[in-house]
């Protein structure tokens, strides 16, 4: 579901098949596409994500070649309206700033806003003394401003293992959660959030974790941490754990009593026969205040990037509460499934195929079903439109419409989109999005579908690949 636009001179013919059919549907939500229950492929490990001021959601991921003849993407960014279907809008860091040693990309991003400001968060590793930096932005897309040297690193505080920033902010204070199997660390910021600001260090979970998020709910604080390897391929027992306080800086207890800081933790998720290591979550709610766990976690029939990076896919499951626990279907990757969030919108947009697309070399068709969906409350007027996005190229191309569609409350309408990639096609990934808007220039909702070309793409660059091998 990635690329990378596509110039006027598109070396593929698209093909659209006319409407099919319009039909009255009882659900208003799109199903899920049968094989591929992942939200982001082919990677978006240790995801952040934030519904931004323009109401769609952004999700940020850890610096990764995906092996797609582009290189080395230093922190991505993607973009949707449903928490479903995300398109890849571009990288943090298309140039590192100055201060990064060469080669040290950017890992685990933590995303937040404030007075419409977006201040992204991420980590350097560096084994005897890793840091937390910080970058801004008007807006959730950049270009973001670096701020030129950590907001701290691990000696300036006094703990090691200090990546994985999570900031919780109260609207008076702000504290940096940190942590990479060497303690949960709960750091007060100063108010810009710039530099520690000189209160004591307090360790809230001990060196069995990594990956801290921090939920308040119902008078409590409840502490997300992932535990065990995160990149052992299909042996990988990387997980997500939980415990809940009354106070942000701990004790946090699980449903036994016993303290994250001494041996205890209620598990949330684990891995399953298809997924290996879910884990480094965030939670973000939709519009029906209903609570979701986005997470990466490693598909065992395709555990390896074309770059030998280990392949984490972004994942989406339901948060029940029981009892005042945070409970995901049965403790396994798409447990939830076929629940999907709830978001408030105009219109629905589904594109999907019958299972991920692989074409070899000779190129080949890709055929996707494209549905509309009107609510069942509302009528739907507005265009739809599909564009390709080329590897290798920079600005998108539009390979159906726009076209005026009416939709009654309630109604579906269907259309196959085909699209064929010729054998002198550039390798790499094709994405296909189907919009719908009032125009172009107004998207609304959208479908996403993708194909993998093999074929000869640049070799991969070493200092591209997730650097979370070097992990424990």
């Amino acid at each position: 579901m990635h690329g990378y636009g596509a110039s006027a001179r598109v070396r593929a013919r698209p093909i659209l098949v006319p409407l099919l059919a319009a039909l009255i549907v009882l659900v208003f939500a799109p199903a899920p596409t049968a094989g591929a229950e992942s939200i982001v492929r082919p990677v978006a490990a240790d995801p952040s994500v934030i519904r931004a001021d323009d109401g769609k959601y952004y999700m940020y991921a850890t610096a990764d070649d995906w092996g797609d003849g582009q290189g080395a993407h230093n922190m991505t960014v993607f973009t949707s309206f449903d928490l479903v279907d995300w398109r890849y809008v571009g990288d943090v860091f298309p140039t590192a700033p100055s201060w990064h040693r060469p080669g040290n990309l950017a890992w685990a991003p933590h995303i937040s806003s404030s007075a419409g400001v977006y201040s992204l968060y991420y980590s350097l590793y560096d084994a005897t003394n890793p840091c937390v930096g910080l970058a801004t932005s008007a807006s959730p897309t950049g270009p973001w401003t670096d701020l030129g040297r950590p907001v701290f690193c691990a000696k300036d505080v006094g703990v090691d293992g200090t990546i994985d920033p999570y900031l919780w902010h109260d609207g008076t204070s702000k504290t940096m959660f940190v942590g990479n199997f060497k303690g949960i660390h709960a750091i007060p910021l100063n108010a810009e959030g710039t530099a520690p600001s000189g209160a004591p260090v307090a360790t809230v979970a001990d060196n069995r974790f990594e990956g801290p998020e921090v939920v308040f709910r119902d008078g409590y604080y409840y502490l997300f941490v992932s535990a065990g390897h995160c990149c052992n391929g299909a042996d990988t027992a990387y997980r997500v754990l939980a415990g809940r306080s009354t106070s942000l800086t701990g004790p946090y207890l699980d449903r036994k009593g016993d303290d994250l800081n001494k041996g205890g933790g209620a598990l949330l998720l684990a891995g399953s026969q298809a997924w290996a290591g879910p884990g480094h979550n965030t939670v973000v709610t939709d519009d029906a205040r209903t609570d979701w766990i986005v997470y990466h976690a490693v598909p065992r029939a395709d555990l390896k990037l074309p770059s030998g990076a280990q392949r984490r896919e972004g994942m989406i499951d339901k948060i029940v509460w029981a009892n005042g626990w945070p409970e995901i279907g049965d403790g396994s990757p798409n447990s939830t499934r076929p629940a999907l969030p709830d978001t408030t919108l105009p219109v629905r947009v589904s594109l999907t195929t019958d299972s991920p697309v692989r074409l070899p070399e000779t190129g080949g068709r890709v055929t996707a079903k494209l549905m509309l969906t009107a609510p069942t409350n509302a009528s739907y007027s507005g265009q739809v439109w599909v564009n390709v996005a080329v590897p290798g190229t920079s600005t998108g191309a539009t390979i159906f419409g726009p076209e005026t569609v009416n939709l009654t409350a309630g109604q579906t309408i269907e259309k196959s989109v085909v699209y064929e990639i010729t054998p002198d096609s550039a390798a790499g990934i094709y994405g296909i999005f189907a919009f719908a808007g009032p125009s172009v220039d107004a998207p609304v909702e959208m479908g996403t579908v993708s194909a993998w070309k093999t074929g000869q793409v640049p070799a991969p660059n070493p200092g591209g690949m997730s650097s979370s091998f070097d992990r424990q």
